[in-house]
């Protein structure tokens, strides 16, 4: 069988998101609170800097793979490649399908993140080798100047007479 036929035969995406958490209920059942795509950086002031400083970011990747007619354990791997195309050190997790075509596994991978550059950070999702998904998440820097009173440039004060 080749591996296209194989990857028809399963395992499935279903899902594949980032959010700021995901909440495991008691009944089994996961809710992805507030998924994102975009994080906007803001500095204010009256000289803010021209380039993004660096800064973390804690929230989460929700993975959710349907087993079809696949069965056994299965190598995923994330690999998070930044703007420049650097990817540091990949995560790796061992899923296991089985039962109905209908089961599956769901991935909660808690993520802390130094972002370090503008631009967008792809998500790079592998079954075994294969490229599975892409999820893209973009680092927006937005400089605003501001002065901020009493400090120098501010205008006089009007004065009356």
């Amino acid at each position: 069988m080749t591996a296209t036929a194989e990857r028809e035969q399963g395992p499935f995406l279903s899902a594949a998101l980032i959010c700021e958490k995901v909440l495991d209920e008691k009944d089994g059942v996961k809710s992805a609170i507030r998924i994102i795509d975009r994080i906007t950086r803001t500095a204010i002031g009256p000289s803010p800097p021209e380039e993004m400083e660096p800064f973390n970011w804690e929230g989460a990747l929700l993975i959710r793979l349907k087993s079809g007619w696949a069965r056994g354990s299965y190598r995923l791997t994330i690999r998070l490649v930044k703007p420049s195309g650097e990817s540091p050190t990949p995560m790796h997790h061992t899923v296991f399908f089985e039962g109905e075509e209908d089961r599956g596994v769901d991935i909660v991978a808690n993520l802390r993140i130094r972002f370090d550059q503008i631009g967008i950070y792809w998500f790079k999702v592998y079954l075994e080798d294969s490229l599975l998904t892409q999820i893209p998440l973009r680092i927006v820097y937005i400089p605003q100047v501001k002065q901020i009173p009493g400090t120098t440039g501010d205008l006089p004060p009007t004065q009356k007479s």
